[in-house]
């Protein structure tokens, strides 16, 4: 109210002033019109600024009134609409946030689920492999326990049939009560039919001129039965071992083994032998090499190894005319045997073998995890060289069984070699 009162005002002294200056002029036209009659010149009046002085005056009076009013009306209108709208941001904001926090915790719960099905998946995996094997095992055993009962059967049809007939004639014959004579090899059982079905067998042999029976592993490969004498496929067992060792034999059938060059000597030496290696690489490629001839003299000649024949798709290292292992005897690290003068190759390359100087091929050398060495031409790992000259392999199993082709049998010795 006090504004419009004081516009009232200011509009009040200016009508006057208006009203005044209208009455000068007309003065002024009076006093033109007296001098044009006396012929005297007029004086200039200078008209009312009071006008001027009371427009400015109203001009910042409005320029204050509006700024006034947008103070107490727009700003904080302005300003409500954005405390309004970072309000809603800010509460946006916060559920955005609850959110991303509620997702992260979904994602950890997955996350662990994830984890504990591939937990679960591999321990199931490993449960499923031990049952094969236990699922091979009782395959063979079923085997060999039905081809028992079937000659049992045999017998005791053949018996019955024998005793209607000849009882009546002769008196009862003593039943002989010799004991089963135990297999020489593996390929003894496959010929009687007790190898059916493919896997591993666990057998009691006892090769001619064995002091005494001992447990073989036993594979049917190519409609025959082999005797496993050495297998590499984890690195568990250590093969970088002594004489009396490598003599005897080490390791578990179930896993990683050498069967002992006493062992080996008697398999090789009753009759004419051959050799099959298997081997693989990391990449899961495989090969093999097959060898006609196979034969490992006794104790007493250190061993020595007798090979030929090669054929096969892994090549030929073990009879390389560049390092050839034939006619070699065996060295272990604390028996030198080998053909390097200056140096022990069984020390250098970590496990027991035929080395020459040194080797075309190593299947006893460490056993190296990815295949890598320590140092890229160290080459002590388990090696072929027309594989890899370089690298590890990841698996090798070596086994034999009698000659397809046999050489004059009566040229073996048996434990003569001892």
């Amino acid at each position: 109210m006090i504004g419009v009162r004081k516009i009232l005002e200011v509009f009040f002294v200016i009508s006057l002033c208006v009203g005044l200056s209208f009455e000068s002029d007309n003065s002024t036209e009076t006093t033109d019109s007296n001098s044009a009659k006396t012929g005297k010149p007029r004086k200039k009046r200078r008209g009312c600024k009071c006008v001027q002085r009371y427009m400015s005056e109203v001009d910042k009076l409005i320029e204050t009134k509006l700024k006034e009013f947008k103070d107490t009306y727009l700003v904080p209108s302005l300003n409500d609409k954005k405390e309004a709208e970072a309000q809603r941001m800010r509460d946006a904001l916060l559920r955005l946030s609850g959110d991303v926090a509620e997702t992260k915790n979904t994602l950890r719960t997955m996350t662990s689920s994830m984890e504990s099905v591939l937990e679960e998946l591999n321990s199931t995996q490993k449960e499923n492999s031990k049952l094969n094997k236990q699922l091979n095992r009782i395959s063979g055993a079923v085997a060999n326990l039905t081809k028992y009962v079937d000659t049992m059967q045999n017998r005791l049809v053949t018996r019955s049939t024998n005793d209607f007939t000849i009882n009546e004639i002769v008196p009862e014959q003593e039943t002989s009560t010799a004991p089963k004579p135990v297999p020489t090899q593996c390929q003894d059982v496959f010929e009687q039919g007790a190898m059916r079905f493919r896997g591993d067998y666990y057998i009691m042999i006892k090769p001619a001129g064995a002091t005494h029976a001992f447990k073989a592993l036993c594979k049917m490969v190519n409609n025959s039965g082999w005797t496993v004498i050495q297998k590499r496929q984890d690195g568990s067992v250590d093969f970088f071992r002594t004489w009396d060792e490598y003599r005897h034999g080490f390791g578990s059938l179930e896993g990683e083994f050498w069967l002992g060059n006493d062992n080996i000597h008697y398999l090789t030496s009753q009759e004419d032998t051959m050799l099959r290696i298997e081997m693989e690489e990391w990449s899961g490629k495989k090969y093999y090499a097959v060898y006609n001839y196979f034969r490992v003299d006794g104790l007493k000649h250190n061993y020595r190894l007798h090979i030929s024949g090669y054929h096969g798709n892994a090549g030929d290292a073990m009879t390389s005319p560049w390092e050839t292992h034939d006619n070699m005897p065996f060295s272990t690290k604390d028996q030198d045997n080998d053909g390097r003068f200056y140096d022990s190759c069984a020390e250098h390359y970590k496990g027991g073998w035929w080395f020459n100087n040194c080797f075309e091929a190593h299947l006893n050398g460490k056993y190296y995890h990815k295949g890598f060495h320590k140092h890229y031409f160290q080459r002590d790992g388990i090696q072929w060289n027309t594989i890899h000259m370089y690298s590890s392999l990841k698996a090798v199993q070596m086994m034999v069984k009698p000659a397809e082709n046999p050489r004059n049998a009566a040229s073996n010795e048996l434990s003569s070699n001892i």
